[in-house]
């Protein structure tokens, strides 16, 4: 499997997974991302990506996820260990650019290292 791949292993798909990570999990916050992040009971960092309908229309929130999920599969290595993390965007984000958002990513995850 390519280091650059994202397989459904590294995802987190289901309700009640999101919901207890909600629940349990530590936050970590920037500007336009809040991040929960919870131990892991799997062998690799698992990502789930929350956009709500507050942020923009369907163009706007399908963008954003695409955006997040690729600066993961590109980051991936750099998170140690084997965690749960929620990546939710908030309000005011569809107002970034392109080129804008994963430099607030960057800062996010820079934030989910350090803890």
């Amino acid at each position: 499997m390519s280091k650059y791949s994202f397989p459904k292993t590294h995802r987190i798909l289901k309700r009640s997974q999101f919901i207890k990570l909600s629940l349990t999990g530590r936050a970590v916050q920037t500007r336009y991302f809040i991040a929960a992040i919870l131990d892991g009971e799997s062998l690799n960092n698992r990502i789930g990506i929350t956009v709500s309908k507050k942020v923009g229309n369907a163009v706007e929130r399908n963008r954003i996820k695409r955006i997040v999920r690729e600066f993961y599969r590109n980051k991936k290595e750099t998170i140690a260990g084997n965690r749960d993390i929620n990546i939710i965007a908030r309000k005011y984000i569809s107002h970034l650019s392109n080129a804008q958002i994963p430099d607030e990513l960057d800062k996010l995850f820079k934030k989910i290292s350090e803890t």
